[in-house]
């Protein structure tokens, strides 16, 4: 039986016919642990402080009508999914990164949203760990020249004790990334609806509750959802509602019914009642995830999952343009070196 049309050989297809003069225009030397790239104040600006202002209902809507194109037009429907617990470890690794280089929280929500478009489009094998490893590290990449001032060379960018990729290697992957997703990487995520549904269910913020507060609390449980769901699994205004709606409590004891929740969207001229089903399933399951949060106590708090060689020692593979791995390992001399 042959290949899943959608499987993913990445040895194979980062042999990309895309040019990288794109790329290396905005990186000329990414061997160099110095290599930054600084894009001005206005660009940094996060989109989630951004202003409201009088034709921002008409500005939502637009992006509402635009993602429900999106959504509804999506015919490609993956026949096999990848490795749930690759992909949580993935995103454990963009996280963490987000924290050490001090990126904005929509950078780390960005690259998470390249990698699940792109495993969407592309199966990887279970056998094939390493791939959505590359694939995180070219992700946070592409999306920290989306959103940050400062961007870090790719040879700065932490590898583990199992994986060493090249620089040429991330910016290959970056290429297939590019191509996957058709160039289309300014995305709409929630922290593009954060400050909106903030001035339509919450307009007068108890004290205790600062507008920073909600904003700062949206951000952390936005990251922590992406754990629970794929991005392509919900439209993202109704993230984003469902988000607000939490952050905003007061209490984490208070929960609001699916009535409650559906008079706070009564001043949002667009909005529809089919909507309502979507953004409490949403708000559920993050309410779940902040109950779980809080019944951990922080000593018995397991920390993110660690990639093993599956052995008692551990295999260090070097990714690099050549056509064989580094390691000696009966596994390594399976997979090309890249």
């Amino acid at each position: 039986m042959g290949e899943p049309r959608d499987s993913l050989a990445l040895s194979n297809l980062l042999i990309c016919h895309e040019s990288e003069s794109c790329l290396n225009e905005q990186q000329q030397d990414d061997d160099d642990d110095e290599t930054k790239i600084e894009r001005s104040d206005e660009q940094q600006k996060p989109h989630c402080f951004a202003t409201i202002g009088d034709d921002d209902e008409d500005y939502v809507a637009e992006l509402v009508r635009k993602e429900n194109r999106r959504f509804d037009d999506d015919d490609d429907k993956p026949t096999k999914t990848t490795s749930s617990l690759d992909r949580l470890i993935a995103i454990d690794w963009i996280l963490a990164t987000r924290t050490r280089f001090g990126f904005q929280h929509q950078t780390a929500y960005i690259a998470i949203s390249y990698l699940d478009l792109f495993l969407h489009k592309r199966f990887i094998g279970k056998d094939e760990s390493w791939a959505i490893r590359l694939l995180s590290v070219a992700s946070l990449s592409l999306a920290a020249k989306m959103e940050e001032r400062v961007v870090p060379g790719l040879s700065q960018y932490p590898q583990d004790q199992d994986f060493v990729f090249k620089p040429d290697v991330i910016r290959k992957t970056e290429l297939l990334i590019l191509s996957t997703l058709d160039w289309k990487m300014s995305l709409i995520t929630p922290f593009h609806y954060l400050n909106y549904f903030l001035a339509k269910i919450s307009p007068d913020l108890n004290q205790s509750v600062s507008k920073e507060l909600v904003l700062l609390r949206s951000s952390e449980s936005l990251l922590a959802l992406t754990k629970e769901i794929s991005v392509t699994d919900n439209r993202q205004y109704v993230v984003a509602a469902a988000t607000t709606l939490l952050a905003s409590s007061t209490s984490s004891d208070i929960r609001l019914t699916r009535e409650e929740m559906g008079n706070k969207f009564g001043s949002v001229s667009w909005w529809t009642s089919n909507e309502n089903d979507n953004v409490y399933s949403c708000y559920e399951r993050m309410q779940e995830i902040e109950e779980r949060k809080h019944m951990t106590p922080p000593e018995l708090a397991v920390p993110g999952p660690v990639v093993g060689s599956g052995s008692g020692a551990k295999r260090r593979l070097s990714f690099d343009d050549s056509d064989q791995p580094s390691s000696s390992s009966p596994d390594a001399k399976r997979m090309r070196r890249l």
